[in-house]
């Protein structure tokens, strides 16, 4: 890689390592991309059918390490395409060697993985997954399991905590009006689960059960031999035009209030630089999110108020973790009695864990806060809790490399937010729900250790994810943000003055900063009609009697946009990599462009931003 394409992938990527490239394959009305070992989205005359297909390891605290192709051989004509990979997976103990086999034609495909280590290691799963897309959250679907039933019902639209099929060993489901296709599995047994638990756009179906024991020993040299079989059983009514045009946004009428938009801060920020009080003040936050440990003997609380004064007196989220039940209202009391001794009230307060000792301690600490109940994890362990204190809000976080780091899918994963939020609503009622400290990156797992990271490479389940400092993490933030404004969440917080997700690196703030420089002042979001949410971010915002308009590309490829429905100005700022390469080192500089916005038509390069 040239020294021009390693600095773009930096100011796109906050890191240089090259993501794996896709290969386009069609077999007639049928086509794929393969990146790496996964197979997908797989579209049948432009509908996604099935969202793709992987082999994978999944070490004993759910860590993914990437599979690794070391050779390719592969060969497509008009009506077929086939692959074969050969490769390894790094399990730690034990490398995992892998060979895989993919044929398809018009009317399916079948993928086909055989694998051994080459010394004992402990996984919790190692074998195929099939994802089905979220289009088909609704539509039916017939089950065959493994003692030769068949069950008919529909995949779930609110999101379910708990695998709605096990034992499976053949999926049937409508992937458009009139149109079946069907997936059958061998060398294993299956069951189906919803990603959207862990911020994932897809159901996907697995192995193994999770009603057989965990971690489980792969032995030396035992073979792993499994197969999907994924057959188009009939034709959609209509195909999906995929010829190329400007991606459509009308901007209609008021909506709900914006979320307010908080960032995330820790006991050590009361000791940050003068740069990042700077980046603070001007990003002048509607909230500042303290997390605590219940066990910590002290708090800085004249250094907590200073902080909210230095952001401009702004309200403060309290979480505090690690409650004692037994011990709650002694260590509670004592957090509230410091923050007491700085006159700092907190607007609302998560205790955790949420059962009613500790619930009801925080609520005669803290008598003027709105008290939450949840989880500091994510919506997966909120959506398994069948026993929450009673609360004035909820609270989850989410991480996007819960299940993997490719970037298409933690874009394709903001599809899975809103759906958190219904479901929610119909299993607690119209409680307010705030959501963070979230980034894309996990902050803490609840599965087990989590890998090493340096904050250079795109790992599964770690802590430091290059792509926050880069234009990809603001692309991401403003979905993420519009996702949930649009399913009315009261409260959303991102990423961190400093540490793992940082908002200023090195004296100098990130995209994502200023991209919530503008979301933090109060505001009335606008109905967005004709929007195209796969490939676009966009939020319109009623502020001081004018709209303004944020866009974000979610992709790779340049997009063009149409705006209208409201007068326009005749130019917008637009920050990418052109911008922010001008910008250097230099934090005083403009990180955004004007560029012509000619009858509301204007190109977004790749992970770019606009403002209008």
């Amino acid at each position: 890689m040239n020294d021009a394409a390693m600095a773009q992938r930096l100011l796109l990527f906050g890191t240089d390592e090259p993501a794996a490239p896709a290969l386009p394959l069609t077999a007639g009305r049928l086509s794929a991309l393969l990146r790496g070992t996964r197979l997908g989205p797989i579209r049948y005359d432009g509908h996604e059918v099935w969202h793709g297909i992987d082999f994978l390891f999944r070490d004993a605290d759910w860590g993914t390490p990437a599979p690794m192709v070391d050779s390719l051989v592969h060969h497509s004509d008009t009506d077929a395409f086939r692959a074969e990979l050969r490769g390894h997976i790094d399990a730690g103990s034990a490398t995992i060697s892998f060979d895989i086999r993919i044929e398809a034609d018009e009317d399916g495909l079948r993928y086909e993985a055989t694998a051994h280590a080459d010394a004992d290691v402990l996984t919790n799963r190692t074998g195929l997954v099939l994802m089905h897309p979220l289009q088909a959250c609704g539509r039916p679907v017939e089950v065959t399991h493994t003692d030769g039933r068949t069950s008919s019902s529909t995949l779930p639209t609110l999101i379910a905590p708990w695998p709605p099929f096990t034992l499976v060993r053949a999926i049937r489901h409508a992937y458009a009006d009139e149109a079946w296709a069907a997936c059958r599995f061998s060398g294993e047994d299956f069951e189906l689960e919803d990603q959207r638990n862990n911020a994932d756009a897809s159901f996907k179906t697995y192995c193994r059960s999770n009603l057989m024991p965990r971690p489980y020993l792969l032995r030396a040299g035992m073979v792993v031999r499994q197969a999907v079989l994924l057959e188009i059983e009939s034709p959609p009514a209509k195909a999906l035009a995929t010829t190329a045009r400007p991606v459509q946004v009308r901007v209609g009428d008021a909506g709900p209030p914006l979320p307010a938009i908080g960032v995330g801060i820790s006991p050590a920020d009361v000791d940050a630089p003068p740069t990042v009080r700077a980046a603070l003040a001007a990003l002048a936050p509607a909230l500042l999110h303290l997390s605590l440990d219940a066990n910590e003997a002290w708090v800085n609380a004249h250094g907590i108020a200073d902080l909210l004064a230095v952001s401009g007196a702004c309200s403060l989220r309290l979480d505090i973790a690690n409650v004692d039940p037994a011990h709650a209202p002694s260590q509670i009391e004592g957090i509230a009695a410091s923050l007491r001794t700085a006159n700092v009230v907190p607007a609302s307060v998560l205790a955790l864990p949420s059962v009613p000792p500790v619930t009801e301690a925080a609520r005669r600490a803290f008598p003027a806060s709105r008290i939450g109940a949840g989880t500091p994890h994510f919506f997966t362990q909120l959506n398994r809790i069948e026993d929450l204190a009673a609360a004035d809000f909820l609270s989850f976080t989410t991480a996007s490399v819960v299940h993997g780091a490719d970037d298409a899918e933690i874009m394709a994963g903001l599809r899975s937010l809103p759906a958190m939020v219904e479901t929610l609503r119909f299993r607690h009622g119209p409680l307010p729900v705030h959501v963070g400290p979230s980034s894309i990156g996990a902050r803490q797992s609840p599965l087990g250790a989590q890998p090493a990271s340096d904050g250079t490479r795109r790992l599964a389940l770690s802590r430091r994810d290059p792509r926050t400092r880069g234009l990809f993490g603001a692309a991401w933030a403003l979905g993420y943000v519009a996702r949930f404004a649009q399913a009315g969440a009261k409260a959303v917080t991102l990423f961190g003055l400093q540490g793992d997700a940082a908002l200023i690196e090195n004296g100098l703030t990130t995209p994502a900063h200023e991209l919530l420089r503008c979301l933090g002042r109060p505001a009335r979001c606008r109905a967005l009609v004709d929007t195209d949410a796969d490939s676009l971010a966009a939020l319109a915002l009623e502020r001081e009697g004018r709209t303004e308009i944020l866009l974000a590309n979610l992709g790779e490829a340049a997009l063009d946009v149409q705006l209208s429905g409201l007068a326009l100005p005749d130019h917008a700022l637009l920050m990418d990599a052109t911008a922010l390469q001008a910008r250097g080192n230099d934090a005083d500089a403009p990180c955004c462009r004007p560029v012509p916005l000619q009858e509301g038509r204007l190109t977004l390069p790749p992970y770019a931003l606009a403002f209008a």
